[in-house]
């Protein structure tokens, strides 16, 4: 079969759980198969033990003679904003000015980690991520075990802001994603990102949703700036508390069935 008509997996991949659901092609886009895999010993910095529970359940018919489309949690990710250097010329140039920044950052750790930079307009800040290159590694072997072209391999944040741009200002507010220990967060410049916050959590979640919000007050000019949008699992709105009633939460939109839509929304009902 084509490529081109094959059914999408989409996968979300966390330390405590694997989220699967499979995709048909069509214009209704019908999910025809789900999963949820808990893991209950897992730990954040361990990406082997979802990577193998994954690897067992692409052993099954039900995902057979797919593409794939993999979400993985922040917690293996790590970002920066690259300064605008006009005179770096070649993609060589960019990718070690971006690995310089994030070493600062991050430390020697990220030293072997795999950078993606995006595109952004020129003289404005690039967004680099950083992935451990064991994990990317491991899942493009996977895949090929499979028999499965990977379709999209994208850290939470990046994959959250896709799903919602559609409901998002233009500029001056922030976007953040609330996911397995982690808060990821970016405020939304002219044309481009121009901050980039993220943060382990634990049960005082809220509290650095309260932050976020007051610093994104601090930081603009108008009183219509600053917005905090929140893409978080649904039970959450309600552990906020009164925090949450200033911040703006995002609701699903039914009309959108992409097999990332598909997959943002069970992993906001899972958690």
């Amino acid at each position: 079969m084509s490529p081109l008509w094959r059914d999408e997996v989409g996968v979300h991949l966390s330390p405590h759980r694997v989220l699967m659901l499979r995709v048909g092609r069509g214009f209704k886009r019908a999910v025809t198969a789900t999963h949820e895999h808990t893991i209950i010993c897992g730990d954040a910095n361990d990406w082997r033990a979802p990577l193998g529970v994954l690897d067992q359940l692409l052993e099954r018919s039900q995902w057979r003679g797919t593409s794939l489309r993999v979400v993985l949690a922040d917690c293996w990710a790590r970002y920066a904003l690259v300064p605008w250097a006009t005179e770096l010329r070649s993609a060589d140039e960019h990718a070690s000015h971006a690995r310089q920044v994030l070493v600062r950052l991050y430390g020697n750790a990220v030293t072997e980690w795999e950078i993606c930079l995006s595109q952004s307009p020129p003289g404005k800040p690039r967004v680099a991520c950083a992935m451990p290159a064991e994990l990317l590694l491991a899942l493009r072997e996977m895949r090929g075990r499979h028999g499965m072209k990977l379709t999209s391999l994208q850290p939470q944040l990046l994959a959250a802001y896709d799903n919602w741009r559609h409901r998002l200002p233009a500029s001056g507010a922030w976007f953040v994603t609330i996911g397995e220990g982690t808060l990821a967060a970016a405020r939304l410049g002219v044309r481009a990102w121009d901050r980039i916050h993220s943060v382990r959590i634990g049960s005082d979640w809220a509290r650095d949703l309260k932050r976020l919000q007051t610093f994104g007050r601090l930081a603009c000019a108008h009183p219509e700036e600053g917005h905090v949008y929140v893409d978080a699992p649904t039970a959450w709105r309600e552990k906020a508390g009164p925090v949450a009633n200033d911040l703006h939460w995002l609701e699903d939109d039914s009309r959108l069935t992409s097999t990332l839509h598909q997959l943002g929304r069970m992993r906001r009902v899972a958690a």
